[in-house]
């Protein structure tokens, strides 16, 4: 039986563009999409998902690509607002579970033209209803990719947008992006069992010294013959 093994992402084919070198490893990655390559190029939207197994849930990874003639602050806040009330939690078991953040979703805007951005992404990457919404903007004509700021992004959005860069193959070395809210969810278990066993134990103690709290017997006068 043949073993599988993680490969190393493929180098940049010559002549693609960051968005067709996005698309091509996304379904080498396993990610699927009903849209094909025409719907894009005719529509300016395509959209790759790929289930998640974390720990006891499910997730889910979406990648949507949409294509703009430009960009500005009212259009990454009017995109990310209907991204995330697309896919945050909506029955009441994704509600209980949404402390994972088991979806995440990379919106890639994809500008038309050529000019170069470097405004903050980081203002509008949200996490909420279970879902982490990550903005990314791709220039295909000068092959810029802007990314929102590590620097300032710390706990679980850090690995989802180092995982993006993977697949860009500007990193290396495979990035398991669902690490720390594996470890999060076993914390959490942790501090929730030490509160139950507290509760637990304050209503057991006193129940321990129901037979001590009877009145004392009384010393009776030795009776004089």
């Amino acid at each position: 039986m043949q073993e599988l093994k993680a490969g190393k992402p493929t180098e940049s084919p010559a002549g693609s563009d960051p968005v067709t070198r996005l698309m091509q490893r996304l379904r080498q990655e396993g990610f699927n999409s009903d849209q094909g390559e025409d719907e894009w190029a005719d529509f300016g939207e395509v959209i790759f998902s790929r289930t998640e197994k974390i720990s006891v849930a499910k997730g889910e990874t979406v990648v949507i690509f949409t294509r703009i003639p430009e960009l500005n602050e009212r259009v990454l806040r009017q995109t990310s607002q209907s991204v995330v009330n697309t896919y945050k939690a909506k029955n009441a078991v994704q509600k209980a579970l949404s402390v994972l953040q088991s979806t995440t979703v990379y919106h890639v805007l994809v500008t038309t033209s050529e000019q170069p951005h470097n405004e903050s992404l980081n203002d509008f990457v949200i996490r909420g209803g279970g879902a982490t919404f990550i903005p990314v903007v791709i220039v295909p004509e000068i092959n810029q990719v802007l990314y929102p700021n590590l620097e300032e992004k710390i706990g679980s959005v850090r690995p989802r947008v180092e995982y993006l860069q993977y697949l860009l193959g500007e990193r290396r070395d495979t990035v398991n992006m669902h690490k720390q809210t594996i470890q999060a969810l076993w914390i959490s278990i942790v501090v929730v069992l030490v509160l139950l066993a507290a509760v637990a134990f304050s209503v057991v103690k006193p129940s321990l010294g129901g037979g001590g709290g009877g009145r004392a017997p009384t010393a009776t006068a030795p009776t004089q013959s």
